[in-house]
């Protein structure tokens, strides 16, 4: 049947400097929300970049993606094309859209803002990135990052933040007269869950990890924001006062630091309890056969990793930063620490060796919680309320 104005679907363009199969976690959240998106009954057209290599257009998780001729692979003349040809799209498919939602405050939101505005459409720009490491502050540091602040201010898109923290520094780089929409980002319920003893010690076993003791993983970049060499040592040292203890600690990703990982692994001699992996395009077999999620990062917006092993029911050991004390509470479903203090990180440690229980009855609260308030379906909810305002 063909669609009328009373039986048309929603349709959002949403934007996107890269994608799949190029994930980061921007990247991650644009394609699941993309996905619960058309699951509910919208019309998703991703549109990205044409790098070298993938097709000008496909599907992925029911989403289409449409991906527009851009000269080069990086650099200036890349970004300057890409907004060229994304703005003529817009354009030209005017008709075919209800909404635009571009995902990082880059070049392709200012194309995206401008056809809004040349077409009466709603857009709504995603701010990514934690706060003083993001997008926001990093851009304040060049001069075409502060051109573009500029005309994003000025040209005042409906802005959506991850957490209150952002929306704070969105004021300062922006300006107070800027709105910005608080909505976390959402996860997979079903996809991501807990699993059985006997499932975690099926994987634990496929893992090549111990089969006994509590389980400390990460999953993500190795990065320097994150934290992750200064967090092992100050594990390293916990676990040395607690002999018995079998606990061990993974870690899930590539970047920079990987090879301080290892490092401080040997240094330590603890090489049987330390476990380093690359980046897995599915990471739930890890929090499956871990206890606690740790996330040690001196800033953050709200984790895409995080929310997933909540999801899992894993316990989290976290930094007070960004978005994650809006999802863990201290004691409920986590325990916290400030992101430079190794006495607390340590004392927060003790806390899991000396009570093995409290990370399964901290696990359950988590799970809890990710269904009460990031399930990925309530977050598409919302955003279709956003995209009908005018």
């Amino acid at each position: 049947m063909a669609e009328t104005p009373r039986n048309r679907r929603l349709s959002v363009a949403m934007v996107s400097a890269s994608f799949h199969p190029y994930i980061g976690g921007a990247e991650k959240q644009a394609l699941e929300l993309a996905a619960a998106l058309q699951a509910g009954g919208a019309r998703v057209t991703v549109l990205t970049r044409r790098l070298r290599g993938l097709p000008a257009e496909e599907t992925v998780r029911g989403v289409r993606v449409v991906r527009l001729r851009c000269l080069g692979q990086k650099g200036f003349l890349n970004a300057l094309s890409f907004g060229l040809s994304l703005f003529l799209h817009l354009l030209n498919q005017s008709a075919f859209y209800d909404a635009f939602h571009a995902h990082l405050a880059g070049s392709p939101a200012l194309a995206a803002v401008l056809a809004g505005r040349f077409l009466n459409k709603p857009v709504w720009v995603k701010l990514g990135g934690g706060r003083g490491v993001g997008e926001l502050s990093g851009s304040a540091k060049t001069v075409p990052g502060r051109l573009k602040l500029r005309l994003l201010a000025c040209l005042k898109p409906r802005f959506i933040a991850v957490s209150p923290d952002l929306v704070e520094e969105a004021a300062a780089y922006l300006g107070r007269r800027v709105g910005v929409q608080v909505v976390p980002n959402g996860v997979d319920t079903a996809r991501y869950r807990p699993v059985a003893a006997a499932r975690k010690a099926e994987l634990r076993r496929n893992l090549g990890w111990p089969a006994e003791g509590l389980g400390f993983v990460y999953t993500g970049r190795i990065a320097p924001e994150k934290r992750l060499p200064y967090f092992l040592e100050a594990w390293a040292d916990a676990l040395k006062k607690f002999s018995g203890s079998r606990a061990f600690i993974a870690f899930v990703g590539d970047g920079i630091e990987a090879a301080r990982l290892k490092d401080i692994a040997a240094y330590e001699r603890m090489q049987d309890r330390v476990f380093l992996a690359p980046s897995a395009d599915d990471v739930a077999p890890f929090y499956g056969a871990a206890d606690i999620f740790v996330l040690p990062s001196i800033s953050e917006g709200l984790s895409n990793a995080l929310l997933e092993a909540m999801s899992c029911g894993l316990a989290i050991l976290a930094s007070r930063a960004g978005g994650t004390p809006e999802a863990v509470a201290e004691g409920h479903n986590g325990l916290l620490f400030a992101p430079e203090n190794t006495e607390e990180i340590q004392a927060q440690i003790r806390k899991f060796l000396d009570h093995p229980e409290l990370a399964a009855r901290l696990g359950r609260e988590s799970r809890e919680v990710a269904l009460e308030k990031y399930s990925l379906a309530e977050v598409a909810k919302r955003y279709e309320a956003l995209y009908a305002e005018r």
